[in-house]
């Protein structure tokens, strides 16, 4: 019988460790091979073209979408972030922490209005802080990913849809 209690605490043993790393090492890895390979650098938003079968910007992309994706960092202050939404299409806009958790979402069907703007933090005091009416966001991480997409609804709304993409900004929030 020993021998049986023995395979099983080891069994328990790598049970839970294999447990917490997949829980939590596995999505710091993923968020760090993503900072390895970025083309930019943080708080700075990448415009991506229509995606096709040759492009991996993203992972797994839809072509019938235009992306805005920008990594972000709050450790040295809080971010805005503006831009436009399409009238007629669909769109998203989405926080993920550092750990890979989306913890935010706009799209059309909860957000009426047209212009977005937002205040993303990691301090919890800065809503009782901001004058201004500006939605506020806290980040659960100092860093993680920003993304938006929009659905490219008709062919002929390409380049409008472009227009709408490059709005999106992220700038330092001057208190």
């Amino acid at each position: 019988m020993n021998k049986y209690f023995k395979v099983l605490i080891l069994f328990i043993v790598v049970a839970i460790t294999s447990y917490f790393i997949v829980i939590f090492i596995t999505p710091a890895a993923v968020m760090l091979a993503v900072k390895a390979k970025a083309t930019s650098t943080l708080n700075v938003p990448v415009y991506t073209n229509v995606i096709t079968h040759k492009d991996r910007h993203v992972v797994l992309p839809n072509p019938d979408f235009l992306y805005v994706v920008c990594g972000y960092n709050v450790w040295n202050g809080s971010l805005k972030i503006s831009g436009k939404m399409p009238e007629n299409s669909y769109y998203s806009f989405s926080l993920y922490s550092g750990n890979t958790l989306n913890y935010y979402i706009k799209n059309d069907r909860n957000t009426p209005e047209k212009e977005f703007e937002l205040i993303l933090t990691h301090e919890d005091c800065l809503a009782a802080n901001n004058p201004q009416p500006i939605e506020c966001v806290t980040s659960p991480t100092y860093m993680g990913v920003m993304m938006v997409r929009i659905l490219i609804d008709k062919p002929e709304n390409l380049e409008k849809l472009k227009e709408i993409q490059r709005s999106f900004k992220v700038e330092k929030f001057k208190e």
